[in-house]
């Protein structure tokens, strides 16, 4: 039995939920066992613009809805428990996933002290699936995150089975409406771009938006500036800030493109607060011939993921903050700095620790594995 404690006890947002459970369900994967997900509650809030005179009528829904759990949107393909015994004598405890990194006793007499291993521990502590088999309990508290593609060090052909078996997968009421509007919209392009409390929580870290700069950085990595740009933001109040970054293109606001002309849909749907909405968001981006996103947002993260998962697109573009732009060329590309094995060695900005590497963006899967 694994029982896994919900990163800060379920506290954050809707997509650190979804990544606790795709997590949970690579672990359960990994070891042929059930889990038990603890602190499960109603994640995240109606975005702030919901709240504005101009708005709060057209967005009412989302306000009066009844509030969803991750687990009522997901399609969870794997042994999930809903009691547990957690008094047993044969167990062992770990803290922080992005600590540590699993593994199998043939991989570790392979390739322990080798370089390849080395890079792709970087500084963390191995878990061999032999030792854990051992246990009646595996107890994961303080859970904080960790990354499916960046926790499993196996050989390619397990790992990208193991992956494909956590793929994210939403309940087929989301997803037919997703399809629904993914077909009318046609051939476009697709940006997140976050705005609301990261100016706070991330102004430190060299957030900011620089509109010069981001427009450059559209026109250089959008594919065909022909096709509409459809816009996930929690800034739909400030639109003049798009106006400035995609002067002359035809942007399309995917709330507003859903409560317009999909409302009835949209209400039709077996749950219609804000963790819907973002679920169509994410998979209507993810169908994007291309997209760009915020670094260091979790929103992001889940449709460069679905990205890879259901189109095989690993191209990841963040609009172009201080950090961020560390790494642009003069061709107002993302290039990496430095080299290494695995995807998070050649991005000195995306991955200064382990910490940061196991949650602030997705990485390309094809890069976090080896033909070993």
């Amino acid at each position: 039995m694994i029982y896994f404690e919900n990163a800060s006890k379920g506290t954050e947002g809707f997509n650190t939920h979804v990544m606790s459970y795709t997590f949970c369900v690579a672990f359960s994967k990994f070891l042929d066992r059930p889990f038990f997900l603890d602190f499960e509650i109603p994640s995240s809030t109606p975005p702030a613009y919901a709240l504005k005179p101009e708005l709060k009528d057209k967005f009412a829904l989302l306000m009066n809805s009844e509030r969803s759990l991750v687990s009522d949107l997901l399609d969870i393909p794997a042994d999930r428990v809903f009691e547990i015994d957690r008094n047993v004598e044969n167990k062992t405890e770990f803290q922080l996933l992005f600590s540590h990194f699993a593994t199998t006793e043939e991989m570790r007499a392979k390739f322990e002290l080798t370089m390849m291993w080395d890079f792709f521990g970087f500084g963390r502590f191995p878990m061999i699936r032999e030792q854990l088999m051992e246990m009646e309990l595996i107890e994961w508290t303080h859970t904080k995150l960790a990354n499916p593609s960046t926790f499993f060090f196996l050989p390619r052909r397990e790992k990208e089975e193991l992956l494909a078996e956590c793929a994210i997968r939403y309940i087929e009421p989301l997803e037919k409406l997703a399809s629904k509007v993914i077909e009318q919209a046609g051939k476009f392009n697709a940006v997140h771009l976050r705005l609301g409390d990261f100016r706070t929580n991330y102004a430190a870290d060299e957030f900011s938006v620089d509109g010069p700069r981001f427009r450059d950085f559209v026109r250089a990595n959008l594919a065909n500036p022909e096709l509409p740009v459809l816009i996930a933001t929690d800034g739909l109040d400030e639109k003049e800030t798009f106006e400035e970054i995609f002067a002359g293109a035809e942007v399309i606001f995917i709330d507003e493109l859903i409560f317009d002309e999909f409302r009835d849909s949209y209400a039709a749907l077996p749950y219609t607060d804000f963790n819907a909405l973002t679920v169509l968001n994410q998979l209507i981006c993810a169908a994007s011939e291309s997209f760009i996103g915020t670094y260091r947002s979790t929103f992001t993260t889940i449709i460069h993921r679905l990205r890879q998962e259901r189109y095989g697109k690993a191209d990841f573009h963040f609009f172009p903050d201080g950090r961020v732009a560390r790494l642009l060329n003069d061709d107002m590309k993302i290039v990496p700095d430095r080299s290494g094995f695995f995807d998070w060695n050649r991005y000195s900005v995306f991955a200064e620790g382990h910490s940061s590497m196991a949650w602030m963006r997705e990485w390309d899967h094809a890069k976090t594995s080896l033909d070993l």
